[in-house]
């Protein structure tokens, strides 16, 4: 993935890209009530998002939670498998594909 920064091509790290599939996994655009957080569970996201690895799922939401992007559900309960977007987090992606498109 590339995204365009002041008109040069900026290359993404695999880990940036890993963190915006989790992110496009989780928003509320995919799911059937787009007013209702979707909630998944971290097989789920690592399926949707395309990394099959539930750890490394595990490790980028807790990445992308620190930004506050995600939060788990119940909200604070570390140990939850059950994932959620934030409002912040539907924001930072529509930021992100639209800078990518450009």
């Amino acid at each position: 993935m590339e995204s365009a920064q002041g008109g040069k091509k900026k290359r993404l790290s695999p880990s940036s890209v890993s963190q915006i599939q989790i992110l496009s996994a989780l928003a509320p655009e995919t799911a059937p009530l787009a007013n209702e957080p979707r909630r998944l569970q971290i097989n789920e996201i690592a399926e949707l998002s395309g990394l099959r690895d539930e750890k490394e799922t595990q490790r980028f939401l807790f990445i992308l939670e620190g930004q506050k992007l995600v939060t788990p559900f119940p909200e604070g309960d570390f140990t939850s498998k059950i994932w959620q977007i934030t409002t912040q987090g539907v924001q930072t992606l529509r930021q992100i594909s639209t800078a990518i498109a450009a």
